[in-house]
């Protein structure tokens, strides 16, 4: 394990440890289950495994999110690409002269020869 990830362990760590002292030492958990208040180690355990659920449940709707935002890109970056395409069909009859012009240019032009 590299030293960065070792001291972020260790940090997070001592702050769980130091947040469940907190917890211990001012009676900070209340959780109320069926009208039953549960207190000591089951209420902290409750009021931590209801917390992993919140952040799962965040990293899940963020994930989610991220998807339809992916997804509304992609099917717009297909619609401008079919305007642009249809708009390019559409002027293509009136570029034709252009074109043969700088096909004949670019044809007939001459290369200097690099030694």
């Amino acid at each position: 394990m590299k030293t960065n990830k070792r001291g972020l362990l260790i940090g997070f760590v001592v702050l769980l440890a130091l947040l469940m002292a907190g917890l211990f030492a001012t009676g900070g958990s209340h959780v109320v289950i069926d009208g039953d208040e549960v207190t000591g180690i089951g209420g902290v355990a409750g009021l931590l495994f209801g917390l992993l659920v919140a952040f799962v449940a965040i990293v899940f709707a963020l994930s989610v999110t991220g998807l339809v935002l992916a997804g509304v890109a992609l099917v717009l970056v297909v619609v401008v690409a079919a305007v642009l395409g249809s708009f390019a069909l559409a002027l293509l009859p009136f570029l034709f002269p252009i074109l043969i012009i700088w096909a004949l240019f670019s044809l007939f032009r001459t290369k200097k020869q690099t030694a």
